[in-house]
């Protein structure tokens, strides 16, 4: 018999038990950089991972269940070789995949494509329209076709000259909504930051052809609220009409989104997430024009070159909260009332308190990282919700013309804000301090940058 399982807690993704902050190093054990040349390959392939209806979608918490199948959510799996390099990048129309289950996912998939499981980058979609897992979806849909996209783009590879456009998107809008009082609520906010570059990848065959599209944009997929149908939201209208007007199948890869809302037409009030399904192809379809409009901007093609760099990202904590105040606090919250989130403190609280009685008051929370550079492009994945400046900060500071900072990808380990952002407090600071056992430093996001822009150095190593 099959059972729900809660989307975020579930065991088998293997969240992290931490929220959201990073500092990256890259050892000169553990960091690898390999580059090849030769005539770059591309192989595609696609399968429908659609649920049965009538199970419970992920998003929000909530408790809702599937009506209907408004579009198919898939996984796509684009594989990559150049000389004795290959990767591949695999996105699922699903929510969000934890770290352990990820680390597993690249490893089945690699091995079925003949690709190293370091080199395979296996990102979400972040759809809130998806399908929660169960062990009989896991079993019966999710693995095995994820497996079976990756086996098969490996099969379709063809020789690919590369292009590549920009283009401003103005689908997104911070979502960190600042009321009179100061505070901050799921919304719109127009003062807030918001990631407006959408770029678009296109590999053309030796015939002129499209073989493949990428296209990389930070915003939630969540324009259909607390629907309930099946959905992979606006950005399945974006692929489907690139794919219309390429005839290439096309990917889609989402930036760093953590406080970054689609821009539907009600302005995002009742709490940032009062769309709908209408709402959704709505936004998809301003997000195809932009898109559209990148790809047939590109006027070159060229050569390009794949590397893959490799290393270990270490997250510091930040220090336990003091034994006494965490013991003073969990009574405190376990004789009251039962608030959104009280449950996690609790969890959060008791964990503090074995962490100093274990005498555990030190350490980082680790996680292996894989940076991808095709030409002037580096892809960064990073397994938070991150917030949108360290994207545009990345972006800056990196030598390289394209810089893609790549949100919920290779696992999942809760929201990553910026700093300045902390003192507001808000929704994506709450999961940042009570998502985990341990809570990270507030710079997280200065030392991610900083370490991930060390990393890129080995590429010239």
């Amino acid at each position: 018999m099959t059972t729900r399982r809660n989307f975020i807690r579930n065991s088998a993704l293997g969240v992290a038990a931490v929220a959201a902050s990073a500092v990256v190093y890259a050892t000169t054990e553990t960091a690898a950089s390999i580059k090849e040349s030769g005539k770059m390959k591309v192989g595609i392939a696609r399968e429908i991972i659609t649920p049965k209806i009538g199970g419970y979608l992920a998003g929000y918490g909530s408790d809702k269940v599937s009506t209907s199948v408004h579009d198919d959510v898939t996984v796509t799996a684009l594989a990559i070789e150049c000389g004795a390099t290959k990767a591949m990048f695999m996105n699922i129309a699903v929510c969000v995949i934890g770290t352990d289950f990820a680390t597993k996912m690249r490893k089945m998939c690699g091995e079925a494509a003949g690709i190293p499981a370091a080199n395979v980058i296996f990102a979400s979609m972040h759809t809130h329209s998806g399908p929660v897992f169960t062990d009989e979806y896991l079993d019966q849909i999710f693995i095995p076709r994820c497996v079976a996209a990756a086996k098969e783009a490996v099969k379709e590879m063809k020789s690919v000259t590369v292009g590549i456009a920009t283009t401003e998107s103005k689908i997104g809008i911070n979502r960190r909504k600042l009321l009179a009082n100061d505070q901050v609520v799921l919304g719109q906010n127009p003062w807030g930051p918001y990631d407006p570059q959408m770029t678009v990848i296109s590999f053309k065959g030796d015939d002129g052809k499209s073989v493949a599209n990428i296209v990389h944009f930070g915003a939630h997929p969540t324009a259909a609220g607390t629907n309930t149908e099946i959905s992979r939201d606006w950005p399945g209208v974006m692929i489907d009409r690139l794919e219309k007007e390429s005839g290439g199948m096309t990917m889609f890869l989402l930036g760093l989104h953590g406080d970054v809302a689609p821009r539907i037409a009600n302005g995002g009030s009742d709490g940032g997430r009062p769309g709908n399904i209408q709402y959704a192809m709505e936004v998809g379809g301003l997000a195809a024009l932009d898109a559209v409009r990148a790809y047939k901007d590109i006027r070159g093609l060229r050569n390009e070159d794949l590397s893959v760099v490799t290393g270990v990202v270490a997250i510091p904590y930040a220090p336990l909260i003091p034994l006494d105040e965490a013991r003073k606090e969990l009574a405190k919250l376990q004789a009251g009332p039962q608030e959104r989130f009280t449950g996690i403190n609790i969890d959060v609280l008791k964990k503090n308190i074995e962490a100093h009685e274990k005498g555990q008051t030190e350490g980082s929370f680790t996680y292996d990282q894989t940076l991808i550079k095709l030409g002037p492009v580096v892809f960064v994945p990073v397994p938070f919700e991150a917030s949108t400046e360290i994207s545009m900060r990345l972006r800056t500071y990196s030598k390289y013309g394209y810089t893609l900072g790549l949100g919920c990808a290779n696992g999942y380990n809760s929201y990553l804000p910026t700093r300045d952002q902390i003192p507001r407090g808000g929704y994506e600071i709450d999961r940042f301090q009570w998502s985990g056992a341990r809570q990270l430093v507030d710079n997280a996001d200065t030392h991610l940058i900083a370490e991930n822009i060390k990393l890129m150095e080995k590429f010239e190593s």
